[in-house]
């Protein structure tokens, strides 16, 4: 049961509108005081370690959507702080990682989640179209040697159809790279994309846990993962901001695959388990 302290909930509210890209920076600048090892020249949360990304005095625009990441995902797992929350942890209620789970990374980023759910016991698919992302969470596996066997890092975007997709990569950062939002400023990738219901039978995988954020994509992936949902009812954390009518949409598309869903929206995400078994 996820407990939320009342210092944590005052300082949410009293922050919860100032929460821009310096915000941010400044919040990268408070965990680099407090979390970087000088010997291993990372950043040590716990038992987990995040690679250092600049050596820059000011942090980089990157370093500020890292630190939201950390806000996010590890504060409220390893530390039991919600105060820096913003789009909200992945893990609420009866949606969490147990040991021995499979789960599907969509969107791994640098490998946050990945580390996370992996030192709770699960095997992790990292699916990361980015190259430069991947370059990073690679870095992150090698800090983290004891999860090596344990999360795969998967080259493919998943949506609804096996194809091949442009992405828009913003500018200084690799957080937010898009195959459906192309009117921001970036260059553009190509990536390979398949689907959760493909690979997941190519596999011969049984998925427990889906936690999405691909900007936009998250309705192309769940349109994709009908036979995973109705068959295996993994949980699921998914954000659901990206696109105006996101809660709607994403709701409906996981109904349509299961109704036995129990769907919560909480901050900038939808979670979903079915209890009954």
């Amino acid at each position: 049961m996820n407990e939320i302290s009342l210092f944590d909930r005052f300082h949410y509210s009293l922050t919860k509108n100032k929460r821009t890209e310096d915000f941010y920076r400044l919040l990268y600048e408070k965990i680099r005081d407090r979390y970087f090892s000088k010997k291993e020249n990372c950043l040590v949360i716990k038992d987990l370690k995040l690679p250092v990304l600049s050596n820059s005095a000011k942090p980089t625009r990157e370093e500020a959507y890292i630190a939201m990441e950390i806000a996010d995902i590890l504060f409220p797992a390893k530390l039991s702080r919600y105060h820096f929350c913003d789009e909200g942890p992945y893990e609420w209620g009866d949606v969490f990682i147990s040991e021995g789970d499979t789960v599907f990374d969509c969107g791994a980023n640098i490998g946050i989640f990945s580390i996370l759910a992996a030192s709770k016991g699960a095997e992790v698919y990292a699916f990361e179209p980015i190259f430069g992302a991947r370059k990073i969470l690679r870095t992150t596996l090698e800090l983290n040697p004891e999860f090596s066997k344990q999360i795969h890092i998967v080259p493919y975007a998943l949506a609804d159809v096996e194809e091949k997709a442009e992405f828009k990569v913003l500018d200084n950062t690799y957080v937010g790279s898009s195959m459906v939002l192309m009117n921001q400023i970036g260059h553009t990738e190509i990536s390979d994309v398949t689907t959760v219901d493909i690979f997941a039978e190519k596999n011969n995988l049984h998925v427990d846990f889906i936690k999405a954020d691909i900007e936009g994509a998250e309705r192309k992936m769940l349109e994709g993962a009908q036979k995973t949902l109705s068959r295996n009812s993994p949980k699921i954390s998914i954000c659901k901001y990206h696109l105006a009518d996101d809660p709607q949409v994403l709701k409906s598309l996981i109904l349509k695959a299961n109704k036995d869903y129990v769907l919560t929206e909480k901050w900038k995400k939808i979670y979903g388990a079915v209890t009954r078994r």
